[in-house]
């Protein structure tokens, strides 16, 4: 079982996957992010294994009503398919779960006469963020509403200002839960921490089917912003409500491990991560779970978790290399090689060259001491409107060490 790196930022790759669950939402559909592609009736007792479960067997009755449709060459049944397992990877972070769609989405254009499945196409582009694919799969079809993905897309390519306004414009027009989640998303890029949350709150307001998976997943957000603002025990209060909504979700009991190790609690850290890295086998949760050892002293127990990480992470860089990259880079910044991470900064920033990926770059480039290069790349962003915690960190320790340069020529 392959899951997909994750991160508590929420660029990547947690907004970026809810860029296409948003993309899949039209003025029909009240929200998608990230709910099943059917509906969700008496859920709420549900926990996380029961609903994997019941979305696979979901999933089995999809494959055969794809199988029983093959002599009529419907579209619906790959459709559904196609949804089902991006939906699925959203779930559980899985990777293999987007060869599936990808497979179920090359049936479906084999099977579409007329027109390609243009927004289907860019969906799964997105979430395996390569976001220049995404929009030429869109060019395709210029006659579909495609606003909500083409607005995603102009924020990954880092067009905030024509991202924000787009966003405001469709959520006057259409006010569903999706286009308040679609502008918290814009807002915390461009550095509105609090305005983010308070449109996420009004999306959960605005949200009135009891789906588990998405009632946790507003919690889950807004915990990650009063992270990001380093409110620890509201982060921790927030998590344990998208606990309480969907039991045993491993992205929520995660954030919980890492929170709990913010908070002092490291006997708690390590069973969550112990937990998780169960489930998933995820090398962050990994390399997260190491630390811990580090700072108990086990040095040993720590590097050859490091090093476990990393062989795994290799290995999902060569199976799935778009999807993975951006997250790789965090790896390497903290582990090594510099010239690793740079290498992998640069594809990334490549294929989503907005704020998030251009701070790691960042990053890369003032650790290999191109203070110069790293401060116009980041400038630009800046100047443009990314404005996260990260960002502007990142961009004063870009200036001191350039000051620090200067200083010491001087002399």
């Amino acid at each position: 079982m392959t899951v997909l790196f994750t991160s508590r930022r929420w660029p990547a790759p947690c907004w970026l996957v809810v860029a296409v669950l948003l993309a899949a939402c039209t003025p029909e559909k009240e929200i998608d992010t990230p709910a099943e592609p059917q509906a969700a009736a008496a859920t709420a007792a549900l926990d996380y294994p029961s609903l994997r479960d019941r979305h696979e067997q979901q999933l089995a009755a999809l494959e055969q009503a794809l199988e029983s449709s093959r002599e009529s060459g419907a579209t619906a049944p790959a459709r559904r398919l196609f949804e089902g397992w991006l939906y699925h990877a959203r779930l559980t972070g899985e990777l293999a779960s987007f060869d599936r769609a990808e497979t179920a989405l090359a049936e479906l254009e084999a099977r579409s006469r007329t027109a390609p499945p243009c927004r289907e196409q860019a969906e799964l582009a997105m979430a395996n963020h390569r976001i220049e694919a995404a929009a030429r799969a869109l060019q395709a079809c210029p006659a579909a509403d495609n606003r909500d993905l083409l607005i995603d897309i102009d924020y990954y390519q880092g067009r905030y200002q024509a991202a924000l306004a787009g966003a405001v414009a469709l959520l006057n027009e259409r006010n569903l839960p999706a286009d308040y989640v679609r502008l918290a998303r814009l807002r915390q890029g461009t550095g509105s921490s609090r305005e983010a949350d308070a449109l996420l709150e009004a999306a959960e307001q605005r949200y009135h089917n009891d789906n588990p998976h998405q009632l946790a997943w507003f919690h889950l957000q807004r915990g990650i912003l009063a992270l990001e603002r380093k409110e620890y025990e509201r982060a921790r209060a927030l998590f344990r409500r998208a606990d309480r909504a969907l039991p045993g979700w491993w992205l929520v009991q995660e954030h919980l491990a890492e929170t709990s190790l913010l908070l002092g609690d490291e006997d708690l850290a390590t069973e969550l991560y112990d937990g998780v890295i169960a489930a998933t086998g995820d090398p962050q949760f990994i390399a997260a779970r190491a630390e811990i050892d580090r700072r108990q002293g086990q040095r040993e127990a720590a590097e050859q978790a490091i090093e476990h990480a990393r062989r795994t992470l290799d290995i999902r860089l060569q199976e799935h290399p778009a999807a993975i990259t951006g997250h790789a880079v965090d790896f390497y910044l903290n582990y090594g090689p510099v010239q690793r991470a740079l290498e992998l900064a640069r594809r990334d920033y490549r294929q989503r060259p907005y704020g998030a990926a251009a701070t790691q770059l960042a990053t890369a480039l003032r650790q290999a001491g191109d203070y110069r290069t790293a401060l116009d790349i980041l400038g630009a962003e800046v100047d443009a409107g990314w404005a996260t915690p990260d960002a502007l960190e990142e961009l004063a320790l870009i200036r001191g060490a350039l000051a620090s340069t200067a200083a010491d020529a001087s002399h």
